[in-house]
């Protein structure tokens, strides 16, 4: 059962069962499991707000932000079990990193809105196939570095036009290519000056800002001040006081 604001609904969660339950309700069983049952789960948040749709309904395809329902049944659910068994030994694992854990939960929830869309949208059942924002997605995270990386780069190497590849991206993601390789450079970037002692100017080669300035500017439209300014911000707030 999921109990919001004096209402309550109850999801029935069966085999290939993807049921999304929203921060700040109350969440119970409301009888036993009868039998052997094994579930993956995950407390996660998003960048954005998302547009959270019922399992009937929803005639638009996103309004900028991603789309994610909340119950759906999965016709296969095999390559889902093994998503959330590379995501559990990635948590373990020594190499563990935050960027590439959240590669892969980002590659999930892509695969499940391809999905809705594919169903809901069957003209765009294309997307749930060639799977074109999932090899995007992990193109840049290849690549990120770079500071060449563009649209029509990615496009070219995997064979698609520049302008539909952009599309199909934006379909299931909400944001442009470009604007998507900027958010994920800023998150590197904000890890870098956190977590070394490395120069601005080597951050900004490390993450694929094509100069230091071009570096700077950015920052600083995005955060609302410099990269030394919130390196500093970081580290006062974070000092221990024995």
């Amino acid at each position: 059962m999921d109990g919001a604001n004096g209402s309550e609904t109850e999801r029935i969660i069966g085999r290939g069962t993807v049921a999304l339950l929203p921060a700040g309700n109350i969440h119970y069983g409301s009888r036993p499991i009868t039998g052997p049952a094994m579930f993956y789960w995950f407390h996660f948040s998003l960048s954005s707000k998302p547009n959270i749709v019922s399992q009937t309904g929803a005639d638009a395809i996103h309004d900028g932000t991603p789309l994610l329902p909340l119950s759906f049944k999965l016709g296969d659910s095999a390559p889902f079990y093994q998503y959330f068994r590379e995501l559990l030994f990635e948590q373990e694992n020594p190499s563990y990193t935050k960027q590439k854990f959240q590669i892969l939960f980002q590659i999930l929830v892509i695969r499940l809105t391809e999905i809705m869309i594919a169903e809901r949208h069957p003209e765009h059942s294309r997307i749930n196939k060639s799977s074109i924002a999932y090899t995007i997605v992990t193109w840049i995270s290849e690549h990120l570095t770079d500071p060449n990386l563009s649209t029509k780069i990615i496009a070219d190497s995997i064979g698609l036009n520049p302008d539909y590849a952009g599309r199909r991206f934006r379909l299931v993601m909400g944001l442009s290519i470009g604007d998507y390789m900027l958010k994920k450079r800023m998150e590197l970037a904000g890890r870098q000056l956190r977590e070394t002692n490395d120069t601005v100017t080597r951050i900004a080669q490390d993450c694929g800002f094509g100069s230091t300035r071009h570096f700077l500017r950015q920052f600083k439209a995005e955060e609302g001040l410099t990269p030394t300014e919130a390196r500093k911000r970081y580290r006062m707030m974070h000092v221990n006081i024995l």
